[in-house]
């Protein structure tokens, strides 16, 4: 009998002991977790200001060589820092939430998983279609600008941009892909508290 309350007792250690391992186990991948979904946020808010400060960079050389360099039209000039203006503070909004984001409380992680689908959804159609329409209208109106302006330097600057393009696209989908396994990360952190 005695033996049969020893055996119980070193049972019950046992299992007090595998539990306690548990906990540490989950905590520690919990943690690990956390950090994960914390550096990706912030990777991918680096990328996003990169990207937003090298179109303002972009905006602030072209206007003025375009005005003064080369005698472009003004409206066109114009209707370009509109349409990049538009994309940079759009890019920016995206980024809110991301560049701090707290992981370690349930609202911290909500917040930044609508951050996250924020960035990730695509334009809406009411939006999408005027900014293609213009997109479309002012690169067919820079090329023949530049054709009428430049003739020497058109082929290469054609040639870049439809080489642009498709690597533009490519990253496009690489971060698109990174920003929905974010989400999936911080939705699984969720289900977790």
């Amino acid at each position: 009998m005695e033996n049969n309350l020893d055996f119980k007792q070193e049972l019950q250690r046992d299992l007090r002991d595998l539990q306690q391992d548990i906990a540490q186990h989950s905590t520690f991948n919990n943690d690990l977790w956390r950090r994960s979904v914390q550096r990706s946020s912030r990777r991918l808010y680096r990328v996003n200001l990169i990207s937003s400060i090298i179109l303002t960079i972009f905006v602030l050389v072209y206007t003025p060589f375009m005005l003064l360099g080369h005698q472009w039209p003004w409206w066109f000039v114009l209707l370009f820092d509109l349409l990049m203006g538009y994309l940079i503070v759009r890019s920016l909004i995206a980024l809110r939430g991301m560049r701090r984001p707290d992981v370690h409380t349930q609202a911290g992680l909500l917040s930044l998983r609508d951050s996250v689908r924020q960035a990730s959804k695509p334009f809406p159609l009411r939006e999408r279609i005027p900014y293609m329409a213009l997109s479309t209208v002012l690169l067919i109106l820079f090329f023949m600008l530049l054709y009428k302006t430049e003739p020497d330097i058109f082929k290469p600057v054609l040639f870049a941009t439809l080489l642009s393009l498709p690597t533009g696209y490519l990253a496009s989908i690489r971060t698109n892909k990174k920003i929905k396994n974010l989400s999936k990360e911080i939705d699984e952190l969720l289900k977790e508290e």
